[in-house]
């Protein structure tokens, strides 16, 4: 019986190119932006030279689509995880414990963003801007979160300040050690919460069952008082 070949499977012109970005993703997460040179990429990825600045003019250009592939990331798997929840107020307090898991995993060292904006002080940076539109956009997310609980002007003086709560408590996570640092914030998240006349229960610590479904507050009474 005539043997046939195996089906191959179609090689996708942006194969190479995405296994650059998970090199480098994974890279600069570790290590920081200046620490990691091109050649060392380029390594990691098993490409060669050519095909890097095929697909990327320079350095920066990398670090900027790396970023932009981590902004879509996060965002998407932060949205996901929020909206199981069906309550605002669960879904705000989803929020928080989502980074409350991020914190815990191996993976985590700090933000991309926060640690961008660090290493390229220059205002009008190409890597410094994709770096603050992701702050933006996660700031316009904490608003639509908010919307249902509080007047637009209220909504998005708190989300300023719950970014805030979180930035810091990313960089408490990364420097210090500090597991519960996004619990943290999200105690003081109520206590602002409460002076604009909303009664929120910060509730115990979060926990382990929690971090896989974030709706599993909602059955221990936690959200609105």
């Amino acid at each position: 019986m005539k043997k046939t070949a195996p089906p191959q499977q179609e090689n996708k012109p942006n194969d190479k190119r995405q296994i650059i970005l998970e090199a480098a993703l994974r890279l600069f997460r570790a290590y920081g932006y200046q620490a990691v040179g091109i050649d060392r990429v380029i390594l990691e990825s098993g490409v060669a030279k050519m095909t890097m600045y095929k697909y990327f003019a320079s350095k920066n250009a990398l670090i900027a689509a790396v970023l932009q592939e981590r902004d879509a990331r996060f965002r998407r798997a932060l949205t996901h995880f929020v909206a199981q929840c069906p309550e605002p107020a669960e879904r705000l307090r989803a929020l928080f414990l989502w980074h409350h898991r991020w914190f815990q995993e191996p993976s985590f060292h700090g933000c991309m963003f926060i640690n961008a904006v660090a290493e390229f002080p220059e205002a009008e940076h190409p890597v410094r801007q994709v770096a603050i539109l992701h702050k933006k956009r996660l700031q316009e997310y904490m608003v639509s979160l908010l919307a249902p609980l509080l007047a637009e002007e209220a909504a998005e003086r708190l989300a300023l300040q719950c970014a805030m709560l979180l930035d810091g408590a990313t960089i408490a996570a990364q420097i210090s050690v500090n597991h519960d640092a996004a619990f943290l914030a999200w105690r003081s998240a109520t206590g602002l919460l409460r002076q604009e006349g909303l009664r929120i229960d910060s509730g115990a610590a979060f926990t382990a069952a929690e971090m896989k479904n974030p709706d599993t507050g909602r059955r221990r009474g936690r959200g609105l008082a």
